[in-house]
């Protein structure tokens, strides 16, 4: 069986990389706002203006980038979410 690679080993590495500003929401409700600069198996480093802080991922609920956008994924990957096209639903009168 080979191991498939975790969802967060394509899309934390793309948050820093590209520099996004994201918020990051907790687990009691409290939202961050910043750009992530770094992380590994149990915490994410936090940059906001001078400050940096050590969130721990057990803590998190949502990290969600600013821009609305997920990072870019390659052309030919499947979606993550079951993205479909949008269809319009009108009324037939």
């Amino acid at each position: 069986m080979t191991a498939r690679p975790c969802v967060q080993d394509d899309f934390l590495p793309t948050l820093v990389k590209d520099k996004t500003t994201v918020n990051v929401y907790l687990v009691n409700g409290i939202r961050l706002s910043g750009q992530l600069t770094a992380f590994d198996q149990f915490v994410v480093l936090l940059a906001s203006g001078p400050a940096v802080q050590l969130v721990f991922k057990h803590a998190i609920s949502t990290v969600m980038p600013v821009n609305g956008k997920s990072p870019a994924r390659e052309p030919n990957e499947v979606p993550l979410s079951g993205d479909k096209s949008k269809h319009v639903r009108g009324r037939i009168r």
